[in-house]
């Protein structure tokens, strides 16, 4: 090769760089901008305006980082490789530890009664672990779960609008089978929130102490992965390359804290819940009384309709929109549906079925019942991972996948 040849490849190269250098400050430039719009616009305010900001930070946090529920499960059972699995432990510690300071400013004795407000903490039964099973499963044929699948789509990839579609007709079907649900078991199905029982102090110690038993665990089953991180140049370390696991895990706990105390829990389910409650009563086959649904806590199927945007959609499409600019970036934006599409889109929507309908029955997700349950100190939390994690298994089982 010559020496001319040699530096043209070194100049598309420097030009491919710059180009995605500019296209990750445009879009850093356009969240901000609707940040900014949301804040001064009539109906809206501060809280729109700080989810455009969290979701946005959340999106690019997962590009880089790879934060990926089932991905960093995956990983573990397929590779050993614990990077995943301790970055969302260390993503659980810092938000308990952050909303467990919140509870104790808000609530001085928690054995009173009062529950933390909007805070996931809803009714312990059979349904979580139902539901559960049922998203882990979906996580399988899908890929990814919900929150995973928006970060994928701002990365190009095609097979995820076919999960989030999916989804939609899972919340459907599961509005059609909610009244049973409900009269069944969560009806008379107890709250229980750790502190009301072990006070503040004891449901940290026994939360943190669970969160370590599995760190030490994972550690001794497996090993880490090497990152180039640590010896790439600034700005290439920020932008291209990925990062660490543990500092993607403290940022997505930092954000949920952030979010929770400033606008509610983090949650990505609740618009793709609104939009499907919505087209299934245009269709009329959903129940005109979905018997107790909007009184639990959780990703609300109902919400602010009297604008454009509801502050569940500001949030979610500023993460795809942070994963966007991250991944442009990166460079690491493909249009892209797999090998055998019309088999992969058949299994992203037959995925993201279970999803919609385990999202629907447990009333939240992996960020939502998951993340920001046990977050809160809820025991429906970690019943609900109780059962995510043999759907998961179940479904790796069902494909045989394989390294």
């Amino acid at each position: 090769m010559s020496l001319l040849s040699i530096e043209s490849n070194v100049s598309q190269e420097e030009g491919k760089k710059r180009f995605g250098y500019f296209g990750f400050g445009l879009i850093a430039f356009s969240i901000l901008s609707f940040s900014y719009l949301l804040h001064i616009r009539e109906g809206y305010g501060k809280d729109y305006s700080f989810s455009a900001l969290a979701g946005g930070a959340l999106g690019l946090i997962m590009q880089r980082s790879r934060f990926c529920f089932f991905c960093n499960f995956k990983d573990f059972v397929l590779r050993k490789e614990t990077d995943g699995i301790l970055s969302i432990l260390s993503a659980l510690t810092v938000s308990t530890i952050g909303y467990g300071a919140v509870f104790g400013a808000w609530i001085p004795s928690p054995e009173t009664g009062y529950l933390p407000p909007n805070a996931f903490i809803s009714p312990v039964h059979i349904h979580l672990l139902l539901g559960g099973f049922a998203f882990g499963l979906g996580m399988s044929f899908s890929g990814s779960c919900i929150s995973g699948h928006l970060y994928r789509i701002g990365e190009g990839s095609l097979g995820s609008w076919f999960a989030l579609l999916g989804s939609g007709i899972g919340f459907i079907l599961g509005f059609l089978s909610w009244n049973f649900f409900y009269l069944e078991w969560v009806a008379d199905a107890p709250i229980v929130w750790l502190p009301k029982h072990f006070g503040y102090a004891g449901s940290l110690l026994l939360c943190l102490g669970i969160f370590f038993f599995l760190a030490v665990w994972v550690a001794r089953k497996g090993s880490g992965s090497k990152n180039t991180f640590y010896y790439a140049s600034f700005p290439a370390n920020l932008l291209e390359g990925r990062w660490p696991a543990w500092v993607g895990g403290i940022g997505v706990g930092i954000v949920s804290l952030l979010y929770y105390f400033r606008v509610r829990p983090i949650g990505v389910t609740s618009e793709i819940g609104r939009l499907s409650r919505d087209f299934g009563n245009l269709l009329g086959v959903i129940p005109t009384r979905l018997e107790g649904l909007d009184s639990i806590a959780g990703c609300a199927t109902t919400g602010e309709v009297s604008h454009l945007f509801t502050i569940n959609a500001v949030f979610t499409l500023s993460l795809v929109l942070g994963s966007f600019g991250s991944a442009i970036g990166a460079g690491q934006f493909r249009l892209n549906i797999g090998e055998a599409p019309f088999v992969k889109s058949l299994f992203s929507l037959s995925g993201g079925i279970l999803l919609g309908w385990g999202a629907m029955i447990s009333v939240g997700c992996t960020f939502g019942t998951f993340f920001s349950g046990v977050s809160a100190q809820s025991l429906s939390g970690f019943v609900f991972a109780t059962g995510l994690i043999p759907g998961i298994l179940s479904g790796m089982a069902l494909l045989r996948t394989k390294s």
